[in-house]
């Protein structure tokens, strides 16, 4: 009778997800402002393949998107958004530029979901301990994926988040399963695409895993090269000038989820929104107070030089937790790469004979739903600017904090248990 109940609940929630998923997906893809962040890749690739290497001409690339009918954020007749993406990203999206821009955004969108997919399963493989458990986590992390709100706001925008997702994901199963070098290479792309994506490289340093850190650096390389023969000698500088401009930070801006955005929207200064408390003077030591105790987290959650075998989810989840508090700009979007983080503490507190704790479970669910439930909306936003509303802009940036100081728990906990049966 139990297991009927049981198969009867799972095609419940099956349904439930796979209905919630469809819907998701299907408002990312028809909605008025889906592939505003695929356009100005797309454009630059347009440009490459005319000979032209001016993708950090802002002018050009908006004339390029106005004669081809792309348009920026606020509709027709707004110029694209800048291309602020490394040189060698134009070459990678040259053949998705060879078909008409509302074909593109279509296959980008699809080849993105299943995407998506493979990545939560590619997840599942390299977190689990046998096939028992990975099909387990195969079902909870597609199950969890349906209702997360940045995922299916990355689909929306355009963003690469899934094929990067894809490429953590086989970092961390290549390192498990001793493919160190291998390792290495598929982080590489990542990396040099949104920079905050090689923090797991703590997790190869951590590990003494010299062939994953050679491969990222040969990978890097490679790339770098890459850049240079695409873009010219100085797309680089201009890149990182581009990249350096863009993070800065002045006041808080809504959909940013770092420290620092959470400091300003305590502290200030300036902006729409009223500060908590209004001391400017204090927003950089409150950010940097954050980053310590996020750093400290991490530490605890990599593994210990008696456990150098252990499976390696909880380091990449945190480090990669590290890098979206750390990012000056950490969008709404990125929250995508806290899955691998939500999954591997899943894993680790259901791990073992004894029962989970009771509150690590509560604090977990806690930090997912606050993820994938709150802040979606622009009047959700609008609606906490003034004091002391304000204080609850902060929440995905301390149910971040609240993840990493799961992750550690969890490593400490299983640092225990492995101590305990030998």
């Amino acid at each position: 009778m139990r297991d009927g109940r049981g198969r009867l609940a799972g095609i419940v929630l099956a349904s439930l997800a796979a209905t919630e998923a469809a819907i998701q997906a299907g408002r990312a893809l028809f909605h008025g402002k889906q592939g505003i962040d695929l356009a100005p890749p797309y454009l630059a690739a347009k440009l490459l393949l005319r000979g032209d290497q001016r993708f950090y001409d802002d002018a050009l690339v908006g004339w390029t998107g106005s004669a081809l009918g792309v348009h920026g954020p606020a509709g027709p007749g707004d110029a694209v958004l800048n291309f602020i993406y490394p040189p060698w990203v134009p070459a990678a999206y040259a053949p998705l530029a060879l078909l008409p821009w509302g074909v593109a955004r279509v296959v980008w969108f699809l080849i993105s979901a299943a995407a998506t997919v493979l990545a939560l399963l590619v997840l599942a493989r390299a977190t689990a301990d046998d096939a028992e458990e990975e099909r387990e986590l195969s079902r909870a992390a597609l199950f969890g994926a349906a209702f997360f709100f940045p995922l299916f706001y990355g689909l929306m925008t355009g963003q690469a988040n899934a094929v990067l997702l894809l490429l953590v994901a086989g970092s961390l199963l290549a390192l498990g399963q001793g493919r160190a070098l291998l390792a290495g290479l598929l982080l590489a792309p990542a990396a040099l695409a949104k920079p905050f994506l090689a923090f797991p490289a703590l997790v190869f340093l951590a590990r003494r895993a010299w062939g994953a850190l050679g491969g990222l650096l040969v990978g890097a390389g490679v790339l770098v090269l890459v850049g240079v023969t695409v873009g010219g000698p100085r797309a680089w500088p201009a890149f990182w000038s581009r990249i350096s401009i863009h993070n800065a930070l002045r006041t808080y801006e809504p959909r940013n989820h770092s420290l620092a955005a959470a400091a300003l929207a305590f502290f200030g200064p300036g902006g729409d929104v009223q500060p908590v408390v209004a001391a400017p003077a204090l927003a950089a030591p409150a950010a940097l107070a954050g980053a310590a105790i996020a750093g400290v987290l991490v530490l605890l959650a990599l593994p210990l030089r008696s456990r150098v075998a252990a499976n390696p989810a909880l380091g990449f989840g945190a480090t990669l937790a590290l890098g979206l508090l750390l990012t000056p700009k950490s969008w709404e979007h990125y929250g995508v790469f806290l899955l691998p983080g939500f999954l591997a503490a899943y894993a680790a507190f259901r791990d073992g004979e004894q029962p989970p704790p009771r509150m690590a479970l509560v604090l977990l669910g806690a930090s997912f739903s606050v993820w994938a439930f709150s802040l979606v909306s622009r009047e959700e936003y609008a609606a906490l600017v003034s004091r002391p509303f304000s204080l609850l802009l902060a929440s995905k940036t301390a149910a971040t904090l609240v993840l990493l100081g799961l992750l550690a728990w969890a490593a400490r906990r299983r640092g225990a248990s492995s101590r305990g049966a030998s």
